[in-house]
């Protein structure tokens, strides 16, 4: 194998971005939890008393939310009630809506509702309100958040009680580039691989301005060779999606798309050996315990060539030098 390629693979292994969460590693958030952040805005700032009604429907919300209880959101919506999602899709009426919600919480068992943020309300008349806020959430526990603007048009009906009329949510917005990086900050630190033919060492730690991941590494061959490089990980705002960026020492440059599926990640891979070569292919990653992950690369063409899909290589975390263990 070209000294170049092995290089692409090692440095495949060194791009253990995204592996999913490490035990122990989540958002101290229970489902329990979640639902006091409507409440403790509201108690943060003087709540005018007509707004009141709002901000426990918000609470009421989370609650519900949290506890995967279709029907009680049902509840907080009128019988004709409209709510449009992200995508501009319309549902219409109490009873499909709770059936959407149920269907959710039947595919999207962790997704969680954190926060919502009551920005303004607006008395139209004594029995109408507009209500436009912000929510935070996460598609899975300990998973970066997102933001999405709604707009709610709440009526009030003959037993007193305001409801949800027409409810719209507004496309989603990634959180901060570095909450984003956030959820494979656990790799930072020093690694080792070892296979039959190569040693490969790294080092991962961030980049001063917190907005990148730098990865250092050095693959040492038994044949004698060795290489180095550098890898910066980020994250791509337009196409929503964390991105790396991979030089070795020999003049080849690589870069990936992550994306993960479900306990496992997905790197895909283009880029240029120091021969030339054109490489494309799919490196998946799944995370063992928080000492050790394995990666294995498929569909690799390096050239004209195409390879048969590897055995899962095994990464483990380096351990400090006798030395420092002494200073312990």
């Amino acid at each position: 194998m070209p000294t170049s390629v092995k290089l692409l693979l090692a440095t495949s292994i060194l791009t253990l971005l995204l592996f999913g969460e490490q035990p122990g590693f989540t958002k101290n958030q229970s489902a329990r939890a979640q639902p006091s952040r409507a409440t403790e805005n509201a108690e943060r700032f003087a709540i005018p008393e007509n707004e009141k009604p709002f901000w426990a429907s918000a609470q009421a919300f989370l609650d519900a939310y949290a506890k995967r209880d279709a029907n009680a959101i049902g509840e907080l919506f009128t019988q004709d009630a409209e709510f449009f999602d992200e995508f501009g899709e319309r549902t219409e009426g109490r009873e499909n809506i709770v059936a959407m919600f149920q269907d959710v919480f039947d595919t999207s068992a962790v997704a969680s509702i954190e926060e919502i943020n009551i920005q303004r309300v607006r008395h139209i008349s004594p029995t109408v309100a507009i209500e436009e806020g912000i929510v935070v959430g996460s598609v899975e526990a300990g998973g970066p958040r997102y933001t999405n603007r709604y707009v709610a048009l709440h009526t009030k009906g003959d037993d007193g009680k305001w409801r949800i009329n027409t409810l719209k949510d507004h496309p989603r917005e990634g959180g901060p580039r570095k909450e984003q990086l956030a959820q494979i900050s656990w790799i930072l630190g020093e690694w080792v691989n070892q296979d039959s033919d190569s040693v490969v060492h790294t080092n991962c730690d961030w980049s001063e301005d917190g907005n990148y991941l730098l990865r250092r590494f050095t693959v040492q061959t038994f044949d004698g060779r060795e290489m180095n490089g550098v890898q910066r990980i980020g994250w791509d705002p337009a196409r929503k999606k964390l991105r790396s960026w991979t030089f070795d020492s020999e003049g080849g440059f690589f870069n990936g798309l992550w994306t993960k599926q479900g306990s496992q990640w997905l790197l895909t891979i283009g880029g240029t050996t120091a021969e030339g070569k054109t490489v494309t292919g799919t490196a998946v990653y799944r995370i063992v315990d928080s000492e050790m992950i394995t990666w294995q690369y498929r569909n690799l063409i390096v050239g004209d060539e195409v390879r048969s899909d590897s055995e899962p290589v095994t990464m483990v975390r380096r351990p400090p030098s006798p030395d420092q263990q002494a200073i312990k």
